[in-house]
């Protein structure tokens, strides 16, 4: 059986991801470099990394992100972007296959309000699994709740299960 993570709270895991992060200047740079954390690949081309973030709502969670640093969409061109989401469509597909959820939030999100210690502006893409019939994105997207954090064996055992499929 693969072990589950355990739920934290907000503010722990704000201060976890705050050490973890190391002030890097841009969190998801800091991910593509492997320097926050435990980072845990399932994909990685020149131009692109698929990667397990530690800290999720829902256990199963898929970050696709970009290497090159781009904040705006005005700034990446049609075809990277269109590369970035078919990355995407094919996380959740695997998601689909291993984790059987009721449905799945594919969503861009990032920092507004600039580099925030677990936001970023640099765009990237959140595919997550829903198993609660009363999830709903204001739920999923909010860390009030608490935070799920998925130790370096967990985070192994989900990629090794969701390679088979990918």
């Amino acid at each position: 059986m693969q072990p589950l993570p355990v739920l934290l709270s907000r503010a722990d895991a704000l201060l976890r991801i705050e050490h973890d992060r190391a002030g890097a200047p841009c969190l998801m740079c800091a991910i593509v470099a492997r320097a926050v954390g435990d980072v845990v690949v399932l994909h990685e081309d020149d131009e692109h990394v698929v990667t397990l973030p530690a800290y999720v709502r829902r256990w199963g969670h898929v970050l696709v992100t970009p290497k090159r640093h781009v904040t705006n969409y005005t700034d990446i061109e049609a075809v990277a972007w269109a590369r970035t989401n078919a990355l995407a469509f094919r996380a959740a597909r695997m998601i689909e296959a291993v984790r059987a959820p009721r449905r799945i939030y594919v969503a861009s999100t990032g920092s507004s309000g600039g580099e925030l210690v677990n936001c970023s502006e640099h765009l990237h893409v959140h595919v997550v699994p829903l198993t609660d019939p009363e999830d709903r994105p204001a739920k999923v997207f909010s860390w009030r709740s608490g935070i799920y954090f998925g130790d370096r064996q967990e985070l192994e055992a989900l990629r090794d299960a969701y390679l088979e499929a990918w």
